[in-house]
């Protein structure tokens, strides 16, 4: 559990970067449960919809906009999927 990766994901300009409130529910979620030095959790879909409280659907559809964003990176190992955040700040 990291709250540093929590804080900076509450830094994120929500001015300058388009993500909305689902996604950042999504981000809030996986920073809480990442490794502070790595940025790595591992929590399935239906586990992340459950404390989002929105659908499996919407997770992987946020999870997918959150990639292309550059937030999120899945990491896939065989059948295991585990998420890999970066919340740094950035200089766009």
């Amino acid at each position: 559990m990291s709250h540093h990766l929590t804080n900076l994901t509450w830094d994120i300009d929500g001015a300058a970067i388009d993500i909305h409130s689902h996604g950042l529910l999504v981000l809030l979620r996986l920073a809480h449960l990442s490794v502070q030095s790595t940025g790595e959790c591992w929590v399935t879909v239906p586990e992340l919809a459950v404390k989002c409280r929105i659908s499996d659907s919407g997770v992987r559809r946020q999870l997918k906009v959150l990639e292309a964003m550059g937030f999120v990176m899945q990491l896939k190992e065989g059948r295991r999927t585990s998420f890999r955040i970066n919340v740094a700040p950035r200089n766009d």
